[in-house]
């Protein structure tokens, strides 16, 4: 009996150990730049407005409690007719807020301010006779920054926490692109991100730092697989713009377990503007 009242005790403190766990999120996925480039001289300017799916939208008396929006800039230019140079900027706003919790004990609000610059270099090519197929792989390089307030009470005082981090992601990202004439682009993207942490600031305690799976960051590399499937919707009459649709996840590699956002939803507008520079000239000359 005794040893069955220890083991009810041991998973009583497990579920509230666990139903006290705000997650600490170090790392959230942007959006893949995959841009339809098939020869030397095309060209992607691109605005999307990108979110965090899965968020449970919990609202109270101070609002909408747990959201992650951002914005996502692109751009890449084909050197050669197989070789080409991209670049991104993406930032993101973000907040969770007992996201594990089952009776509402974690009162820790976390807030989020995240940006990032990315460079990058690939090779693409047709890879069909009716070159309606595109395989194309970049590689690069990003810098950024990840910071988060953490907001709680303790009785009826108010507390906070901080971490500061800089984050730097190598990524190699293949993908294979279907053309469908200049309406429609179907493509599928996988990109290995390492991630490193360094340059961290933080007022957490040790104890803190460790529960909240914070510790240590700068040890070692994170290595995510950033899954995507892109759709892009066009106009004849327009071919150098398109309304472009991306959903990707974030899958962690690596042994240490780390809090991550996994999912990224991104919808936005894509240009390729000597294209649409040229079809406007045409239709002025009409």
């Amino acid at each position: 009996m005794i040893k069955q009242a220890c083991n009810m005790l041991c998973v009583l403190v497990a579920i509230n150990c666990c139903s006290c766990y705000s997650p600490r999120y170090v790392y959230s996925p942007v959006a893949h730049n995959v841009p339809i480039i098939t020869e030397k001289g095309d060209s992607k300017l691109a605005f999307h407005y990108s979110a965090n799916l899965g968020e449970s939208k919990k609202i109270t008396t101070i609002g909408k409690l747990n959201r992650g929006n951002g914005l996502d800039i692109q751009g890449a230019y084909a050197v050669t007719n197989h070789f080409a140079v991209q670049a991104s900027y993406a930032r993101r706003w973000e907040k969770n807020y007992a996201d594990y919790n089952l009776n509402s004990q974690d009162t820790s609000i976390i807030t989020y301010s995240r940006n990032s610059t990315e460079l990058g270099m690939g090779y693409y090519t047709f890879i069909s006779r009716r070159r309606q197929s595109v395989f194309q792989v970049f590689g690069g390089v990003s810098f950024g920054k990840s910071t988060f307030t953490d907001k709680y009470f303790a009785g009826s005082t108010l507390n906070d926490r901080y971490l500061n981090l800089n984050v730097t992601r190598l990524y190699l990202q293949p993908a294979l692109m279907m053309l469908y004439e200049d309406v429609f682009v179907s493509t599928l993207s996988s990109r290995v991100s390492i991630v490193y942490f360094h340059n961290i600031a933080t007022d957490y305690s040790s104890e803190e730092l460790k529960n909240y799976s914070l510790a240590d960051l700068d040890k070692k590399a994170e290595i995510f697989w950033e899954p995507a499937f892109i759709n892009a919707f066009g106009l004849k009459k327009l071919p150098g713009l398109k309304i472009e649709l991306q959903l990707g996840m974030a899958f962690l590699m690596s042994q240490r377990f780390v809090d991550y956002r996994t999912f990224n939803f991104s919808a936005g507008l894509v240009a390729d503007l000597p294209k649409l520079f040229e079809k406007k000239k045409a239709r002025h000359k009409d």
